[in-house]
């Protein structure tokens, strides 16, 4: 198992699956070699990452309301605005900040903390972090846990 495989594998144990999804490499080499740089780029790792599902609202942003816990999320009709904002901005946040705002904005149906994890990986490589699983790992929950609630 490649290091990309064994992130995956981490990052889809966090939500209770023990396997990596069709699409799951191909997501995170596209994140790594290409970043995560514009709108589009965000919706091509969704659809990516969430072609196992077979559902018409992969790799598009929500058209219903979602809340995570006791939180609701922004307003679906605000998503592709507060995701233009965000690109914008993306550049001068690093993978703490960035990571988080993302997971504010829950742009997506679903999905949305696998793909929130690749932007902060590729933020993190991008930092200089070395791509070591276990420090990795020990540094997104630590980002993780200063957030406290997603939305």
């Amino acid at each position: 198992m490649n290091k990309y495989e064994k992130f995956m594998l981490e990052s889809n144990k966090i939500e209770g699956e023990d396997r990596v999804n069709p699409g799951d490499l191909k997501a995170v080499e596209f994140v790594l070699d290409h970043g995560l740089n514009d709108v589009h780029d965000f919706l091509i790792v969704h659809k990516m990452l969430g072609e196992y599902l077979h559902k018409p609202w992969v790799g598009k942003f929500r058209t219903v309301n979602v809340q995570v816990g006791d939180q609701l999320c922004p307003q679906h009709k605000l998503v592709p605005e507060l995701m233009n904002n965000f690109v914008l901005d993306l550049n001068v946040l690093d993978s703490w900040d960035a990571h988080n705002r993302f997971e504010k904005i829950h742009p997506f149906r679903d999905l949305n903390g696998r793909t929130g994890r690749l932007l902060w990986l590729s933020k993190a490589v991008e930092e200089g972090y070395s791509f070591s699983i276990p420090f990795l790992q020990m540094y997104y929950y630590q980002t993780l846990r200063r957030i406290g609630n997603k939305c």
